[in-house]
């Protein structure tokens, strides 16, 4: 089960990690002017979007556990993890639609200055980030798609080994009711053989043998 389902944990886990990865980038070059002089801050993804952040490790985690897990906690992890890929998509898109809201905070921590001016200019990790995104919600897909089959295939053989079983208790049953009851199976039509026959002819021969002695013949002799 476990060879299976690891192509599809481990493509999770390295979307993840790509994603994670892609937020320790600088996403947005921010160029304001303070009263000294203009100043460049760069401004990173996990600055930018740390619910990005956080949605990475979530899913990363979730890749991990579903390992050491059966059927229905992967069918979970995959849902998880396709949730955490659709709200990294959004995240990200907030970013990109509006850069100066995204890197403000961090531009007023290191400069002190707050203001509407400046010049926010976006690199191309947010949307190295959306793609990555967009894979981890599809890997999440694929792991329910993954636990879903192979709990299907194990439904099928525990039927076959239960019809399996039936049938072989009911030949049981059948050929002990034959020998019980001297009844031949519809294969056995025709054959001398059988139990009930052999107890018939027993039983002739005994009283055969009571009637010769009845008679005073010796039933021993010819």
């Amino acid at each position: 089960m476990l060879r299976r389902t690891a192509p599809a944990v481990l493509v999770t886990l390295l979307c993840a990690l790509a994603l994670f990865g892609t937020t320790t980038q600088t996403w947005i070059h921010a160029g304001v002017t303070t009263s000294l002089q203009p100043v460049t801050v760069d401004v990173t993804g996990s600055d930018a979007a740390p619910a990005v952040t956080a949605l990475g490790l979530v899913a990363a985690v979730a890749a991990v556990a579903s390992v050491l897990g059966g059927r229905w906690l992967r069918s979970v992890v995959g849902v998880v993890v396709a949730l955490a890929g659709a709200g990294a998509v959004v995240a990200v898109l907030a970013v990109t639609t509006d850069a100066r809201a995204a890197a403000q905070p961090t531009v007023g921590t290191r400069t002190g200055v707050i203001n509407e001016g400046g010049d926010y200019a976006l690199t191309g990790w947010p949307w190295g980030a959306v793609a990555a995104a967009v894979l981890l919600g599809l890997c999440g897909v694929w792991l329910v798609l993954v636990a879903q089959r192979v709990r299907r295939q194990a439904s099928q053989r525990y039927d076959r080994a239960a019809v399996t079983g039936a049938g072989a208790q009911g030949g049981d049953g059948e050929a002990s009711a034959t020998a019980t009851s001297g009844t031949p199976a519809p294969g056995d039509v025709g054959t001398p053989t059988t139990v009930g026959q052999a107890q018939a002819a027993e039983h002739a021969d005994d009283i055969d043998t009571w009637d010769a002695l009845t008679r005073g013949e010796d039933p021993t002799g010819d």
